[in-house]
């Protein structure tokens, strides 16, 4: 299901999990007493994150990107489908998957007239009147480079992030207008994710844009295509 460009997928009864492709391992979090009838569908370790404490309460299983190891994912925003798939069909456009560690999925888009590299992160999110939202992020030394030159919105979600929209990227082929971009602290990106996923990237492109798309992951062997 989707709910404002977040994924998440049905545990049992009203119990739901976190889609997350930007994070790293699958875990539960919540209702530890529940882990012996979660391990029945999926194996899973119990671990506390309070990190995770802005996702509602139905939510106790985070799937990070250890869950698509090796496999291909739909991820059709546009008629919220999300699963697993042994085939790719015909007629798609393939594009090539940035991939050195673990299961992050990095990609190019055209931003700024230059192909910059960004992580392909479902589980990017900001927070506004205590309600989650999808976003993407710009790392900080990008986005204050470009705060004189578009419209800014200062303490735009509930930590007080400024927001930058920028007025057009170009992802997959696609032209896509206004885009918003949430501010990480400087070096988020260009230092630590950099370092996490072994590939030089600039930010994370998450569910605002990837709304608009219907895009197949093949894990397996490093192709996006849409």
């Amino acid at each position: 299901m989707l709910k404002n460009n977040l994924i998440y997928i049905k545990i049992f009864d009203n119990l739901l999990g976190f889609l997350d492709t930007g994070g790293g391992m699958t875990f539960q979090f919540r209702k530890p007493e529940l882990n012996n009838k979660i391990n029945n569908k999926i194996k899973i370790i119990y671990r506390e994150d309070t990190a995770l404490d802005y996702l509602s309460k139905k939510v106790i299983v985070f799937f990070g990107n250890d869950y698509w190891d090796n496999k291909i994912y739909l991820f059709d925003y546009v008629h919220q489908n999300f699963y697993f798939i042994n085939k790719i069909p015909k007629h798609l456009t393939p594009y090539t998957m940035f991939n050195k560690k673990l299961n992050y999925a990095l990609f190019q888009v055209q931003f700024e007239g230059k192909n910059e590299v960004f992580l392909f992160d479902t589980g990017a999110a900001t927070t506004r009147n205590n309600k989650n939202s999808a976003i993407s992020f710009l790392d900080g030394n990008v986005f204050d480079k470009l705060q004189d030159k578009y419209k800014v919105i200062k303490k735009y979600d509930d930590d007080r992030s400024p927001c930058i929209i920028i007025p057009e990227i170009i992802i997959f082929n696609t032209i896509v207008k206004n885009v918003k971009f949430l501010r990480r602290e400087k070096n988020a990106f260009y230092n630590f994710m950099t370092n996490q996923t072994g590939i030089k990237h600039i930010g994370a492109i998450g569910g605002n844009i990837l709304k608009k798309f219907k895009i197949i992951c093949d894990y397996k062997h490093k192709v996006i295509y849409v």
